[in-house]
């Protein structure tokens, strides 16, 4: 089987956030060359409380008003679709301002001699009442939002290594930002580099009832928002997976299904949330896999754009997978933890291969027959680009119908799924993302951190069919040949699979 490598916007009460919403954003401006001013290099910034436990929790950049002033923390939110200012609650009509600041080096010790790292001026924003993140007592004095990230390619780290960050911080594990004007890299070449290029569509968006400044003529038009939501599929706790496991038996054709493990997941991309937030319903499928039952703990979960604390139970999850869904097999969408089960299949059967170092060798362990293109049966389907994250993954689990899960979900509806829940920082570890929201089909594209552990994290690009024999193996970080056998290629004839 021949493969390559490789809603609606409304007055505030206390505080604001998603209730129907398409909440406001950047407003109709967006966020343009003229307005920004950025270095493209990562931005160092800090972690806010997890909510439960000792762990980082959402991303806090350090900010200041535009030339100098005080201080102040803003929460990088890649689920919130606005930019805002923390300010009193006022009443009337919601109007989006004309509003700038700067991003400092959260490196510097001392905040009032920090470095300009971006300016932003003059975007259109919101100025809204925030509450605390992660703890009572982290207030933060903004959040910069969607509206303004899909207006570039943004990296997020979460877990590197200090001294890769300017300034050499202190600490185990240090996180940061870079805004990036465009990533030009072809799907094919990041395949090949080895990166998990997970493709999405923007959701949200939309007209709200916030209005806009006046214009020269005295008139004002509703704040029309873009889609800036990221949705993932994912898989929760499947099996642990190794290259050196014995051949999985006969997997005939439509035994994809039954051979999957894990529960399948719908997740927002939210890193201004710590941990992952499932609804009860989700947690249930999830803890039903687990081998023991999770110890469970109660904690409210803080969110700055959310005017309430909201009532959650924390526990753990050993392992999650986010899958690539823009390449469904000719057999459709069977779900992310099947494509997952697909991937590993094909992989180990690469890895056989790769073994077995020979040239050309004679026989070689396919693909399973559950894995091959209906219509061409000697054909293996493409297998989906994944990124796997393990260890301690905190999760915090809501009723379903809690109002903030509630409001997301009709934002994203009825273009987008049902989603079962977030993914906050906390979440991602040890995984590094760049959000590429401006290339023609956008996507995340994942690596790991260097010195994570396999178990830690683990990444899987997308492994196309290749058009013929001539063409040698480079998918799942494997060589395209031993050093000693230049012509090392695919094998002649399949093992049997035992069907």
């Amino acid at each position: 089987m021949a493969r390559s490598s490789s809603p609606t916007l409304v007055a505030p009460r206390a505080r604001l956030w998603p209730v129907a919403l398409a909440l406001a954003a950047l407003g109709a401006a967006g966020c343009g060359r003229d307005c920004c001013t950025v270095d493209s290099e990562p931005i160092p910034v800090s972690r806010a409380p997890l909510g439960q436990g000792p762990g980082p929790g959402a991303l806090l950049a350090r900010a200041q008003p535009p030339g100098g002033g005080a201080p102040f923390s803003m929460v990088v939110d890649t689920a919130s679709p606005v930019t805002i200012l923390a300010a009193p609650a006022t009443t009337g009509t919601l109007r989006i301002m004309q509003r700038g600041f700067d991003l400092l080096d959260g490196s510097d010790p001392a905040p009032d001699a920090a470095r300009v790292r971006a300016r932003f001026r003059e975007l259109g924003l919101f100025t809204l009442p925030l509450g605390p993140v992660g703890s009572p007592t982290t207030l933060p004095g903004g959040v910069i939002g969607g509206d303004l990230l899909h207006a570039f390619s943004v990296e997020l780290r979460f877990a590197a290594a200090c001294s890769e960050l300017d300034g050499g911080a202190a600490g185990p594990a240090c996180s940061s930002v870079t805004f990036w004007r465009h990533q030009g890299a072809t799907l094919a070449f990041l395949e090949d580099a080895g990166y998990a290029v997970l493709r999405f569509t923007l959701f949200g968006g939309g007209e709200t009832t916030a209005q806009s400044p006046s214009d020269f003529l005295g008139l004002q038009a509703p704040v029309t928002l873009p889609p800036s939501r990221v949705v993932f599929r994912a898989c929760a706790a499947p099996r642990v997976f190794s290259r050196a496991e014995p051949r999985e038996a006969c997997c005939a054709r439509g035994d994809e299904i039954a051979r999957a493990s894990g529960a399948d997941l719908s997740l927002l991309l939210a890193t201004g949330v710590g941990p992952m937030v499932l609804s009860r319903s989700a947690w249930a499928r999830v803890a039903a896999l687990l081998p023991a039952p999770p110890a469970m703990t109660s904690a409210p979960l803080l969110v700055a754009t959310w005017p309430t604390a909201i009532a959650a139970t924390w526990a753990t999850m050993p392992r999650y997978a986010l899958v690539d869904g823009f390449d469904p097999p000719s057999t459709g969408d069977e779900g992310p933890c099947v494509d997952l089960g697909r991937a590993r299949r094909i992989e180990w059967a690469e890895a056989q291969i790769a073994a077995t170092g020979q040239s050309q060798p004679a026989v070689g362990a396919c693909v399973q027959p559950c894995d091959t293109d209906p219509s061409e049966s000697t054909a293996a389907l493409n297998s989906a680009a994944y990124v796997e994250l393990g260890g301690a993954i905190p999760v915090a689990v809501v009723h379903d119908a809690e109002p903030f899960l509630q409001a997301l979900r009709f934002d994203i509806r009825p273009e987008g799924p049902d989603i079962d829940g977030l993914v906050g920082a906390a979440a991602l570890g040890a995984a590094r993302v760049e959000l590429d929201y401006i290339n023609d089909t956008p996507r995340a594209i994942f690596s790991c951190e260097p010195a994570a552990s396999h178990d830690a994290c683990y990444v899987a690009s997308r492994c196309p069919r290749l058009p013929d024999h001539d063409h040698k193996h480079l998918c799942f970080g494997l060589p395209a040949a031993p050093a000693a056998s230049p012509g090392f290629g695919l094998p002649a004839t399949c093992a049997p699979s035992g069907c």
